[in-house]
C-alpha cells in the first residue's frame, strides 16, 4: 500500500469517527425534539419511537396559552438586546482608546484590564449583589442589563485586537481632516469591524439568553421571568402522568434562537477572533 492509499484510508476512517461522534452528540437533541411532539404516556415506551405516530402540537400551543411563555421570551429578548447594545457601545469606546489613543500607561492599563478576566464570577457576584440591593435594584431587571454599559474585559480585548488590524493610515488621514474620535469610531472603525461585532452579538446573546443564575437571584416577580428561569419552574410542574413532553417543547423553543443566530453568524466567527500582541 503506497502513501496515497494510506492517506485515503486514514481520511476515510477519520470521517467515520467524526460521523459517529456527530451522531452521538445530536441524539439527545433528536430525542428532545421527538419527545416534544409525543403524548405523555408515549414517553416511556420501550423501544423508543423516534418518530411519533401522531404529532401532538398541543405541547407547544399550551406554552403560550397556559404558561404565558410569550411574556418570558419577550423578557429574555429585551434583556439580550439591552446587553448587546450596552456591550457594543461601552466596549468599542474603550477598545478604540486602547488601540489608537496615545498614553504613557496605556499598555499597562490594558494588561490590568486583562488581569480582571482571571477573577471568577463568584468572587465579584457577592459585592455586586450587596451593591444592587443597597441601591434598590433587587427585584428588578436593572442588574441584568445595566452592567453591560460599563464594558466587558473579554469584549474589549476582542475589539482592541481587531482594531489593531485596521491600517493606521486611515485613522491618521481622518484626524488630519479634522474628524473627531467619535466620528472615526462610528464611521470608519466600526463599519470595518463587522466580524468582531457579530462575534460579540453571538457570544452575548447566547450567554444572556441561556443565563439562569442571574435572573434566578434578582427576579422575584413572575411577570419578569426569563425563559431559562421559566423552564426551571416548568420542570417542577406535574400533570397527572408526566410533564416531560411540554418541558421538551419549551427546551426546543429555548434552543432555536441560539441555533439560528449562530448559524447565520458563523462565517464571521473565525474572522472576528483576531489576535495581535501587546505593544510594549
Amino acid at each position: 500500500m503506497d502513501i496515497l492509499q494510506k492517506r485515503k484510508c486514514l481520511k476515510f476512517f477519520t470521517y467515520i469517527v467524526i460521523l459517529i461522534g456527530a451522531f452521538l452528540m445530536i441524539m439527545p437533541f433528536i430525542w428532545m425534539l421527538s419527545t416534544s411532539f409525543k403524548e405523555p404516556l408515549k414517553v416511556y415506551e420501550v423501544p423508543i419511537k423516534w418518530i411519533p405516530e401522531v404529532f401532538n402540537f398541543k405541547n407547544y400551543t399550551r406554552l403560550f396559552t397556559d404558561y404565558n411563555f410569550s411574556l418570558y421570551m419577550k423578557n429574555s429578548l429585551k434583556i439580550c438586546l439591552l446587553n448587546i447594545v450596552g456591550n457594543i457601545l461601552s466596549c468599542s469606546l474603550t477598545a478604540y482608546a486602547f488601540a489608537f489613543c496615545k498614553h504613557k500607561y496605556k499598555n499597562r492599563l490594558f494588561l490590568l484590564l486583562l488581569a480582571t478576566m482571571m477573577l471568577p464570577g463568584v468572587v465579584t457576584f457577592f459585592p455586586q449583589f450587596i451593591l444592587f440591593n443597597y441601591i434598590g435594584w433587587y427585584g428588578t431587571l436593572l442588574p441584568l442589563w445595566v452592567p453591560a454599559f460599563t464594558g466587558s474585559a473579554f469584549y474589549i480585548f476582542l475589539l482592541r485586537q481587531f482594531f489593531l488590524t485596521i491600517p493606521t493610515e486611515l485613522i491618521d488621514a481622518a484626524k488630519m481632516d479634522g474628524t473627531s474620535d467619535l466620528k472615526i469610531l462610528f464611521q470608519i472603525v466600526l463599519p470595518m469591524s463587522k466580524p468582531a461585532i457579530v462575534v460579540i452579538i453571538i457570544y452575548n446573546f447566547m450567554a444572556v439568553w441561556n443565563d439562569f443564575f442571574g435572573p434566578l437571584i434578582y427576579i422575584i416577580r413572575e411577570d419578569q421571568r426569563t425563559v431559562a428561569v421559566a423552564l426551571n419552574y416548568l420542570k417542577s410542574t406535574y400533570e397527572g402522568t408526566s410533564s416531560i413532553p411540554i418541558v421538551m417543547a419549551a427546551s426546543t423553543l429555548l434552543i432555536i434562537p441560539s441555533v439560528l443566530i449562530y448559524f447565520f453568524g458563523q462565517s464571521y466567527v473565525s474572522k472576528g477572533i483576531v489576535f495581535k500582541g501587546v505593544d510594549k
